[in-house]
């Protein structure tokens, strides 16, 4: 499912070649003919706000509650967009050697607010596995990110989610657990189909997205959860650019 070496890439079904292409140019069309009406829209909303702004002082009135959720739908439909170009047309990773332990202290310390809002405590424990693996560091911590965020949705109050990593010589491991609802046997088995969300407003594209960039990589990512008793979540990578 990543990309190989040559322009003869592995497609999102195994094909080769030219269905990828295909593929990536429905996705850029789509893109296009979206994101174009939808800046045309972000941008008039504003210049409508600016101008009741001078009529209508109130800024709590009804107005301007409504103008915010028009807003709050055009930002979620431009990260929908976004993230579906990330999915359709991922870009190849650029390796080099990442310090695991820091990447994954700062990506902890950016989504710890979110998790905090929602009373759920994040916990990082890095000290196993290799300190450094050749990988891409935007793309790896984009990865892990969706690990945490999809562990959060399922994280009621009160809950945990921890950040692991393990691996020997050769291996990478992150794990991402949480105490969670967990994740039924009917369902288990289609978290990575494109577009398959059972969350309200979810785009099913977090845990597909991950697992493209770890392939993309030469790794492995897999998914364990039985109903009410959470998931773990393990991403494992090889840490040397000879073993992809």
């Amino acid at each position: 499912m990543g990309e190989s070496a040559d322009t003869g890439r592995t497609g999102v079904d195994g094909a080769a070649g030219g269905e990828t292409t295909l593929v990536e140019a429905i996705a850029a069309g789509i893109a296009h003919e979206v994101r174009n009406p939808l800046n045309a829209l972000q941008i008039n909303l504003g210049i409508l706000e600016q101008e009741l702004s001078e009529i209508v002082p109130d800024h709590g009135s009804h107005v301007f509650e409504v103008i915010g959720k028009i807003a709050g739908e055009l930002r979620s439909l431009d990260n929908f967009v976004t993230e579906f170009l990330r999915f359709a047309r991922p870009p190849r990773p650029a390796l080099e050697p990442v310090a695991v332990r820091p990447l994954l202290a700062d990506l902890a310390t950016f989504i710890g607010p979110e998790c905090s809002g929602k009373r759920v405590s994040l916990s990082l424990t890095a000290e196993g596995g290799p300190e450094t693996a050749m990988a891409d560091p935007f793309q790896l911590k984009h990865a892990v990110l969706n690990l945490v965020l999809n562990a959060l949705q399922a994280t009621p109050a009160g809950g945990a989610i921890a950040i692991e990593t393990g691996g020997d010589a050769r291996t990478l491991e992150v794990r991402v657990r949480d105490t969670g609802q967990g994740i039924g046997e009917a369902i288990l088995p289609h978290v990575f189909d494109a577009f398959f969300t059972t969350r309200e407003g979810g785009t099913g594209l977090g845990l597909p997205i991950a697992r493209r960039i770890v392939e993309a990589h030469g790794g492995t990512l897999v998914l364990e959860s039985r109903d009410g008793a959470g998931a773990v979540a393990t991403l494992s990578l090889p840490v040397a650019r000879g073993e992809r």
